[in-house]
Formats: structure tokens, C-alpha cells, sequence
């Protein structure tokens, strides 16, 4: 009785591990989309003169006047004295040298930037997209947008992250702290 049972049981376990590497293979050659989704994910583009934001909003939201239609910003974004493409440079530098923010999407077209910033103790990556806009030949500003799509999140967290941003732009592009 015992042998019969355990001749069941390591059939069983050779018909599960099979099964597992199996699914293993698949996922590996990359048809195991459908079972556990993509590593691009589907976030949209956000369209500034289309955003419905209010303060109220879990997430953190600063614009130039006139950007983003009819969304009521956190706070209006800084003027930097640098030109947009300096500006763009300056930004994708300081995510590109730091390890918790990664290029989520990138749009020089219009000029619109996505990345995903996730710091230690984080479950899921905060989103952040940042909008450059030229004001003149020499100066710019820019729409940035904070948010955590997935999870738990706080306004402050957002604040701060932003605000931690700014804090570091403002410094590279030699102008004074807002």
C-alpha cells in the first residue's frame, strides 16, 4: 500500500515539474504574454492640455500657466535659464545617473519624458512625467506630473519627490532655489 502510494506521488511530482518547465520555456522565449502580461505595461502617454487633475489628486502636479488646460496644478513650475534643450539634457542626465529612476518612455518629438522612479522600501515605481517647454531662446519651463498608477501612495511623497527634482535642476542650471 505504501509503495503504491509512493509510486503515485512521485509520478505526480515528475507530471508537475514537467508541467512547470514547460511554462518555464515558454515564458523564457518570450510567449508568456498572455499568461503574465507584458514588461512594457500600457501606461498612456499624459496629454498636459487634456489633464483632469485637481489638488485633491493622489499624486503632485506643477505647471506653467496655460499648459495643462483644465487641470488645477499643485503649484506653478519654475522658469529655468537654460534652454529647453539644455534643459533636456540636464534631465536626462540626473536620470540617468541615478539608480532608482529608469526611462519609462521618451518622446523628443514632444519633447515629453516618462520615468519611473522606485526608492528603497518601495513596492511599486512612482511615475513621473516631465514636459519641457521653451519660453524664449534663452529660458524654459517645464510641466512635471507625479504619480503611483499601482498602489499605495501618498500627496507627500509626491511633494517631496518633485520638489527633490527641482531642487537638483535648479542647482545644475545655476539658478536660484524657487
Amino acid at each position: 500500500m505504501l509503495d503504491r502510494f509512493r509510486s503515485i506521488a512521485v509520478g505526480l511530482s515528475l507530471i508537475v515539474l514537467v508541467g512547470l518547465l514547460a511554462l518555464y520555456f515558454i515564458v523564457q522565449i518570450g510567449g508568456g504574454e498572455d499568461i503574465f502580461g507584458g514588461k512594457e505595461g500600457n501606461l498612456p502617454p499624459v496629454e498636459f492640455n487634456e489633464l483632469d487633475y485637481v489638488p485633491e489628486n493622489n499624486g503632485y502636479l506643477l505647471c506653467p500657466p496655460d499648459v495643462c488646460g483644465t487641470a488645477i496644478a499643485d503649484g506653478v513650475s519654475p522658469e529655468f535659464p537654460v534652454d529647453a534643450g539644455q534643459l533636456r539634457q540636464l534631465l536626462i542626465d540626473f536620470a540617468d545617473s541615478n539608480p532608482t529612476i529608469a526611462t519609462f518612455r521618451f518622446d523628443l518629438v514632444a519633447n515629453q519624458f516618462d520615468f519611473t522612479e522606485r526608492l528603497p522600501g518601495q513596492t511599486f515605481p512612482a511615475v513621473v512625467t516631465v514636459k519641457i517647454i521653451p519660453v524664449s531662446a534663452y529660458s524654459s519651463t517645464a510641466a512635471i506630473y507625479s504619480r503611483q498608477p499601482v498602489g499605495d501612495s501618498d500627496k507627500a511623497d509626491h511633494a517631496d519627490r518633485v520638489n527633490r527634482w527641482l531642487r537638483i535642476i535648479l542647482t545644475a542650471t545655476g539658478a536660484p532655489e524657487a
